[in-house]
């Protein structure tokens, strides 16, 4: 399969069979992300690998998370993507170091990490679905990681350094997406998208 395929007919995946993946299988798509561009080359990506009695307990506190929480229309999702979760075999977390406070050099280091690994899992044969409505419940994640959440240094200079520019640098915390990732158990359609005359602008 080549790299045209690749990216022609990855779609993603809500549905999945309950075969296992190997560690092996799995090893190979976090190399894939490892092996991204970043940033100043600091390499921000960090993986946590889900599976099993500790995939329950994440999706626990993900349920339970969003019940705490008032609710908005974007979060109408919310149940479905954690159903997706808990069916895949495989849920990989995807956070960032956060090191120069979260901008988006950072979050840009970690998507092409995340684009990777999607990429590689469906030369396998293999289905993923990219899940953001896990930042709703960042905080109670990140609590049940025991991750210590570090502040970076440069975070309040950069913030000040764009407010003086004029213009506003984003600032994002260590959570990016969790990837649903196993032996695809459907095969959808691609919505129509738009050609690349429409998303373009030459300049000449």
């Amino acid at each position: 399969m080549n790299i045209d395929d690749v990216i022609r007919n990855r779609r993603s995946i809500r549905k999945y069979k309950e075969k296992p993946l190997t560690k092996e299988q799995i090893v190979e798509i976090l190399d894939a992300g490892n092996r991204a561009p970043s940033a100043k080359n600091r390499v921000q990506w960090r993986f946590h690998v889900f599976q099993g009695e500790a995939k329950a307990k994440l999706i626990q506190v993900c349920r339970a998370g969003i019940e705490k929480l008032p609710e908005i229309p974007l979060m109408a999702s919310t149940a479905n993507s954690y159903n997706i979760m808990e069916q895949a075999p495989v849920v990989i977390l995807v956070l960032q170091t956060c090191e120069w406070g979260g901008i988006s050099a950072e979050i840009q280091s970690v998507s092409a990490a995340i684009q990777n690994m999607l990429l590689k899992a469906y030369s396998m044969g293999l289905g993923t679905v990219w899940i953001n409505d896990v930042l709703f419940v960042e905080n109670a994640i990140l609590a049940s990681l025991d991750f210590e959440k570090e502040e970076s240094e440069f975070k309040e200079m950069l913030l000040d350094f764009g407010q003086k520019a004029g213009f506003e640098i984003g600032y994002s915390g260590p959570l990016i997406a969790a990837i649903a990732l196993g032996y695809p158990d459907e095969n959808p359609k691609r919505d129509p998208r738009k050609s690349v005359e429409e998303v373009t602008i030459w300049h000449e």
